[in-house]
């Protein structure tokens, strides 16, 4: 059995690796990555798929995710399968996983289900991050304290703690059909107008706190239509009652509400010219699109946590020249204790600024 050759170098001073038993990673065939379910975290997990299978060109490489990111892992050109993760059918699952014989699991989701399952499953080597307990079920545990590093960063540690040094390409992608391809198409067709971009936006995130001011979406909404600039507001099917009563709420009735599957939406995004809303999985899965500009709006974490900031196609704005920000309140039970100042400080003035970089 070989020793795990690790470059120490790519730890962070908060950061510690654990390797508990050693393995040969030449001997690996058959690999479970569990998660992820979110579509910001899949988004930004994109490279570790392709880092992944340029590192074992020949495995056999599963993806267990849940229902919301299982229509993109299904196109995904560097695994070999997608199963899903059903929650109540737990049991099952460890079955067919310890049929499977997989020789190493990385443990994306960071979940003390996901960790449990790998061991009650009998996968020899876990991979993971010592979060929601889980460090007594690792074999490979890494542990970092929460930080304004590129995300990731994080995943491809987890590569790294292998000995498998990643290509350090943050390149982000999205996997739909030939089939989602072809509707985006026709649905540029439908949607674009002589002379008009088209900005593609969603004001919604599962964190209240980082939602934007229905005073700067009235004004920058107003001010858009001006600049003869074509706004959509693309919603999951969940949002659309709500969508339509913050238009209302905006006096902008007249845009249109749109919702679509989550793959449709990746080809979608890849069609339009300008993308907005706050840092959320709609905006991370807009910066796969290649195609448009995308503008983020940041307040709990810091812009260069999760978004490309040296990539000039794309803008991340954040009210830092408060004493609070940013905050790191990332959990959505985390109360602010200043009323959201850094939201309603960021004025649409700013916002459009920025915009009009793309027009």
């Amino acid at each position: 059995m070989k020793q795990i050759k690790v470059d120490a170098n790519f730890l962070e001073p908060n950061q510690r690796l654990n390797i508990k038993k050693d393995f040969d990673i030449k001997q690996v065939n058959r690999i479970l990555v569990q998660g992820i379910d979110q579509l910001g975290g899949l988004a930004m997990s994109t490279p570790f798929f392709r880092e992944l299978r340029m590192a074992f060109p020949n495995a056999f490489i599963v993806n267990l995710v849940g229902p919301l990111t299982l229509g993109l892992m299904q196109n995904c050109p560097y695994i070999d399968e997608a199963w899903l993760f059903n929650k109540k059918e737990s049991f099952k699952l460890i079955k067919k996983v310890r049929e499977a014989k997989f020789d190493i699991t990385f443990l994306a989701s960071g979940t003390l289900r996901t960790a449990l399952i790998s061991f009650l499953a009998g996968i020899p080597n876990r991979v993971g991050y010592d979060e929601d307990g889980t460090a007594p079920l690792l074999t490979v545990q890494l542990h970092q304290q929460f930080s304004s590093r590129y995300r990731p960063e994080n995943i491809f540690d987890m590569l790294r703690a292998v000995g498998v040094s990643p290509n350090n390409i943050y390149e982000r992608e999205n996997w739909f059909s030939q089939q989602d391809q072809q509707y985006a198409e026709n649905w540029n067709k439908e949607n674009r107008q002589l002379g008009k971009k088209i900005f593609l936006f969603n004001p919604f995130s599962t964190d209240p706190k980082r939602r934007w001011t229905n005073q700067g979406w009235t004004k920058l909404l107003q001010a858009l239509q001006e600049l003869n600039v074509l706004p959509i507001m693309m919603v999951a099917p969940n949002e659309v009652v709500e969508a339509k009563k913050l238009l209302k709420t905006w006096s902008q009735e007249s845009i249109a509400v749109q919702s679509y599957s989550v793959t449709k939406t990746a080809a979608i995004l890849a069609q339009v010219d300008i993308v907005m809303g706050p840092e959320s999985g709609f905006v991370h899965l807009a910066l796969g699109a290649n195609k448009p500009n995308v503008v983020a709006i940041f307040n709990v974490l810091p812009v260069r946590s999760t978004f490309p900031v040296g990539d000039a196609r794309h803008i991340g704005l954040i009210k830092n020249d408060l004493s609070c920000a940013p905050c790191y309140l990332y959990r959505s039970r985390d109360v602010c204790p200043y009323d959201l100042r850094c939201m309603k400080e960021l004025g649409a003035d700013t916002v459009l600024d920025a915009i009009k970089k793309f027009l």
